[in-house]
Order: structure tokens, then sequence, then C-alpha cells
């Protein structure tokens, strides 16, 4: 019984392959290559987006979560000194700290965005040794 379920299971997802490689809405470059990295350069992009705009929005949720996840693991115990933000720093503070740095290190913005985004919160907020 559990073959069957099994193969059943198998069968389904080379179906859903085959069907996202016929049909481009569902598979838009035609190929299951994964999507291209999220660089420094486009978070800034996000970042300099008008006031109230969803892609301003998506600039501060990403910063919030890059440090909440930061946060985390410290909490964790990792013992890890990137950086030490305010306690629940807003996100235009972080916002306005990662546009600055960018624009002081647009040589840095091809680096996926995450490492960018931990570089300028370290220049920002570093820790008190």
């Amino acid at each position: 019984m559990r073959l069957f379920v099994l193969a059943g299971l198998l069968a389904g997802s080379l179906v859903s392959v085959a069907a996202a490689q016929q049909n481009p809405a569902m598979n838009p470059g035609g190929s299951l290559a994964p999507p291209p990295k999220f660089l420094g350069r486009d978070l800034q992009a996000l970042c300099d987006s008008a006031e109230g705009s969803a892609r301003l929005t998506g600039c501060l949720r990403y910063l919030q979560a890059s440090v909440a996840m930061y946060e985390l693991i410290v909490a964790d115990g990792k013992e890890i000194t990137w950086f030490c933000t305010p306690r629940e720093a807003p996100a235009a503070l972080l916002r306005q700290q990662f546009v600055e740095w960018a624009k002081e290190n647009g040589d840095q913005l091809g680096l996926d965005a995450i490492q960018t985004v931990r570089q300028a919160m370290t220049d920002a907020f570093p820790c008190q040794e």
C-alpha cells in the first residue's frame, strides 16, 4: 500500500514539473533554475522608493527581518557580536542607516543583500566591548 502511495506522489510531482515546463505562467523562465540572487543594490533600490510605496515596505520588512534573525541567533546563545541595534529599533532608523551606508559603500552593493545589511548595521551600531 505504501508503495502505491509513494508512486502516486512521485507521478504527481513529475506531472507538476512537466506542466510547469510547458506553461510559461507557472514557470516564466521555462527552466527550473533558481531565481537570481537578491543583492545589496536590489535592496538599495527598494529602500530608495517613495514613501508609502509597496517597494519601500519591502525594504523596511527586509531590514527588520534581518535584524530580528540576528537577534534571535544571539538570544539562542551564539557568541557573535556583529552589531548592537537599539532595542526594537524603528524600521525607519534601520532604513536611514542602510541608505547612508549604501551611498558610502557603492562598491559593496554587489554582495548578497543580507551581507550588506550586516555591514551597514555593524558600521551604524557597533557593539561596545
